[in-house]
């Protein structure tokens, strides 16, 4: 894989060549080399630990194994770094382990693209992928630059195709994307998650859908108003931030028991910081997901210095308890009506925080459905029922205008006829 610090000459766009097809035979030993000199790259690569030091991670990047490793010092600007001093450029791309590519020979990324996790690019020494500068590629995408023939005579010569790539800079590609060869993507184009990419998407587009087609250009969008959603500038804002859905299981457990007030101008609503509320006046109750368990891996140490940037100890705003009878969660209510935290607490039982007993509240919403799904059945049956006697009856009331018609008929020619 090349990046732009690597690449000594680039060929103008005039002096391309561009084959849609090219047959090579992958099982040749010179290509079967090749593919195992890229695994073990990548498998260099992707054993490199994530806090890897910048210099270290550079040295092992997939960037020309070949090179004069003298420089890699000289590539070691991260995306980090551009953060805090935008003045630089990222040399080296910013690719999280784990990535899978099968030559890397004629691959280029841009310094400053980013390539999430378990990025899959299925390269071919016959055809190039290029991923241009300030890309952004989300988790689990599929760059696919190799193909076979359809007929079975030809597929059976067990040769393959390779196809080029080509994305553009400034392309953000969403998780689960599918890329085909032969297909090119301008620049600041946009693809929605789960899309299959099979034609050229022209730049400043957005594309979605299997197969991708085009819904809008970025100039019919209205640019964001400033302000209308919260900032969280450092990480103490951020766990500070109260942002959650509620779960459908809190919403019918809810509806059984006593509703909850709604919140008053000046209580906290979703997405906004979490601030107490002014004295002397209501606010909401606390929601039965507050008490959900804490998966911080931090485990409620002391945070280190990267984090705790103010010099001051950060708490985490939700509350961290063990699993107990008292806990409160929507998670746990579930257990409860499986019967699952019974066996995990040695038969205790809990509450919903209102006196109401959790499993009483589950059986009796089981109920619930059970006889919906009864008066479901029966309208049903009545329904078929209905329909059965009226087509009866129109059989019934055809069959006998046919034999009445027969008769009629049978009588007028009786009556017309002449004696012998």
């Amino acid at each position: 894989m090349s990046s732009e610090s690597t690449i000594t000459s680039v060929r103008d766009e005039s002096e391309l060549v561009h084959y849609p097809d090219v047959i090579f035979p992958a099982g040749n030993p010179d290509f079967r080399a090749g593919r195992n000199r890229c695994a073990k790259a990548c498998r260099e690569f992707n054993n490199t630990p994530d806090d890897a030091d910048p210099e270290q991670r550079s040295q092992r990047c997939i960037v020309r194994p070949n090179r004069d490793r003298a420089n890699d010092s000289s590539l070691a600007v991260t995306h980090d770094q551009t953060f805090a001093n935008p003045t630089l450029k990222a040399k080296t791309p910013f690719v999280k382990p784990p990535i899978f590519i099968d030559y890397g020979v004629r691959l280029q990324v841009g310094g400053s693209t980013f390539i999430n996790r378990n990025c899959m690019i299925m390269d071919t020494p016959v055809a190039d992928i290029v991923i241009g500068e300030g890309c952004n590629i989300g988790a689990n995408c599929c760059i696919i630059g190799v193909t076979h023939p359809v007929r079975l005579d030809e597929r059976l010569e067990r040769n393959s195709i390779g196809q080029p790539v080509t994305i553009g800079d400034n392309v953000w590609i969403g998780a689960n994307v599918t890329i085909l060869g032969g297909v090119t993507i301008g620049d600041g184009a946009v693809i929605g998650a789960c899309s299959l990419v099979k034609t050229d998407v022209p730049p400043m587009s957005v594309a979605v859908g299997s197969p991708a087609r085009i819904i809008r250009y970025q100039r019919d969008i209205k640019p964001a108003v400033p302000g209308a959603s919260p900032t969280a500038l450092t990480m103490k804002d951020a766990l500070a931030l109260a942002n959650r859905l509620p779960s459908k299981e809190q919403n019918w457990l809810n509806s059984l028991v006593a509703p909850r007030p709604p919140v008053s101008a000046t209580g906290v609503r979703r997405g906004d910081l979490a601030a107490p509320c002014q004295a002397g006046r209501r606010c909401a109750p606390r929601s039965n997901e507050d008490h959900l368990l804490n998966l911080d891996l931090l485990g409620g140490v002391e945070t280190d210095s990267d984090l705790d940037l103010d010099g001051e100890d950060m708490t985490l705003p939700v509350g961290s308890r063990p699993f107990t009878s008292e806990s409160r969660s929507t998670a746990h209510n579930l257990l409860r009506g499986l019967g699952l935290q019974e066996r995990l607490l040695g038969g205790a039982s809990g509450h919903d925080g209102r006196g109401n007993d959790i499993s009483e509240l589950l059986i009796q919403r089981r109920l619930q459905q059970a006889e919906h799904r009864q008066r479901q059945v029966l309208r049903e049956r009545r329904r078929w029922r209905a329909e059965a006697i009226a087509i009866i009856t129109v059989a019934v009331a055809l069959l006998m205008a046919f034999f009445f018609a027969g008769v009629y008929l049978g009588a007028s020619k009786i009556s017309g006829a002449k004696p012998l």
